[in-house]
């Protein structure tokens, strides 16, 4: 077995000898699952002996797959594929009923992983319902981990994380093998999951701690309609002005509007949220994000990327991030987080910032700006994307809703 490094043990490629020279044609990943039934050991004509073997290809080496591509259905959810895998970036499909569907979750049939930004309500539903069905690993904070384990997902797909791990990933068909007992497993304490060895990652993920955004004013009632980039946001409502005023409003503002405010002056969208977050056995989601959380995913070389699922982060961790990203998806609602405190400037600033920090990646992509059931109600992102144009060698890509984009 000729082996470059390691990828999908189903890769083939015909191969082809002559005197001491090897050539390897690629076959792409078309030939899964048992070799086609011209498969000899070997076939002779005159000088030329050709076979069919299996060829262990690391991503650097594979030309024929697929390339990379992006999905966007609205708030900070995506769909990636690549490398063979299909991973979701929060899995909010299921929305209030004001808001258009972009993606039916009836018609998801395939997930290998699935991650989760925090656990609120516009970005975790759907996740376990997605797990259930498809046998998604799903990586998250613990309050996320705990509500799905909750809602009767197998314990063995829930993988609770709080930021600086690296994990690698798996096809399914290896984490099958693995739990079969017939690849290389790694090393673990009695009773854990069998998990192939790390040679047989398609790629990586390193997780890292992240933070929530702000809102503006001092409450619920201060929400503008629609949030403008460029707005210029300075002070703070008082000295202690953190997330767990969003964890507090959440609890009992947002989620118990239903109670405190009258039918009669509910609009159709807040009645649409209300009845919404009503249903929690269908709708899993928490008043608390449980630790807000950003991804690097490490596809190959020269194809990094970067998921912070809300305007906010740590300028030392953001700093940091290695190998810096080629893409990168950033949340541009709310008024900024910085470090824990509320950001001085706008949105479009600090996202500025957060592009330098990451080195500027090639491709920027924003996130949570649609159409929402409540106010805000959209978000103007015109500021935000002439600021990084101007000020930065990043490009801004605009995504239409469900659609593929190659990713890089």
């Amino acid at each position: 077995m000729i082996t470059c490094n390691s990828a999908p043990s189903s890769l083939r490629v015909l191969i082809i000898k002559s005197h001491n020279e090897i050539k390897m044609v690629n076959l792409g990943l078309t030939l899964r699952g048992t070799t086609p039934s011209m498969d000899t050991k070997s076939r002779s004509r005159g000088r030329l002996n050709l076979r069919w073997d299996t060829y262990i290809l690391s991503i650097s080496c594979v030309e024929t797959m697929d390339p990379p591509t992006i999905e966007w259905f609205g708030a900070t959810t995506f769909r990636l594929r690549a490398n063979g895998l299909v991973l979701f970036l929060d899995t909010w499909l299921e929305r209030p009923s004001v808001l258009p569907k972009h993606l039916d979750i009836n018609d998801v049939i395939e997930a290998d992983y699935i991650f989760i930004s925090h656990a609120h309500f516009d970005h975790l539903p759907g996740a376990d319902k997605i797990a259930k069905k498809t046998g998604a690993v799903v990586i998250a904070n613990g309050e996320a981990i705990n509500l799905l384990r909750d809602a009767g997902v197998n314990e063995f797909q829930l993988f609770p994380v709080a930021g600086g791990e690296r994990i690698p990933l798996f096809t399914k068909n290896d984490r099958k093998s693995a739990a079969d007992g017939e690849i290389p497993i790694a090393d673990g304490p009695p009773g854990m999951p069998a998990t192939p060895n790390h040679s047989r990652a398609v790629m990586s993920v390193h997780v890292w701690p992240s933070l929530h955004a702000l809102m503006p004013g001092s409450g619920h009632h201060d929400i503008p309609e629609e949030i403008d980039t460029g707005t210029v946001y300075k002070g703070e409502a008082t000295p202690y002005t953190c997330t767990l005023d969003i964890t507090m409003g959440m609890k009992y503002g947002l989620l118990r509007n239903e109670e405190n405010m009258p039918p009669e002056q509910m609009d159709d969208g807040m009645k649409s949220f209300a009845e919404y977050i009503s249903d929690r056995k269908n709708n899993v989601f928490s008043h608390y994000d449980g630790g807000q959380l950003a991804y690097n995913f490490l596809l190959g070389p020269g194809q990094t990327v970067f998921w912070n699922g809300h305007l906010g982060g740590y300028e030392g961790i953001i700093k940091s991030i290695e190998p810096t990203p080629d893409v990168a998806i950033l949340t541009i609602a709310g008024r900024a987080n910085l470090n824990g405190r509320p950001y001085d400037g706008s949105a479009a600033q600090f996202a500025t910032n957060q592009i330098r920090w990451l080195s500027q990646p090639k491709k920027v992509i924003w996130a949570l700006h649609d159409e929402g059931a409540i106010k805000p109600y959209r978000v103007n992102t015109a500021a935000a994307t002439a600021m990084v144009h101007a000020q930065t060698s990043s490009t801004v890509a605009e995504l239409e809703f469900g659609h593929a984009k190659p990713l890089f």
